[in-house]
């Protein structure tokens, strides 16, 4: 299952919860691979989309 956003939520999504390096890392995925994803505006392995969601929901936490 692929999870579909459009490149510019993604893109934005990450450079909010700290840029395309910050989120590789926190992945555990390469940064070539975040810049594909975020290229075609799509997650293509749900665990990583849960993981990714998981971290917008802790860098919320500690912003408050």
């Amino acid at each position: 299952m692929t999870i579909t956003e459009t490149p510019n939520e993604l893109h934005q999504l990450v450079h909010k919860l700290g840029g395309p390096t910050f989120v590789a890392r926190e992945l555990k995925i390469p940064v070539s691979t975040l810049h594909g994803w975020m290229k075609q505006g799509q997650v293509p392995n749900m665990q990583k989309w849960i993981e990714l969601k998981e971290l917008e929901k802790r860098m919320q936490e500690v912003l408050k």
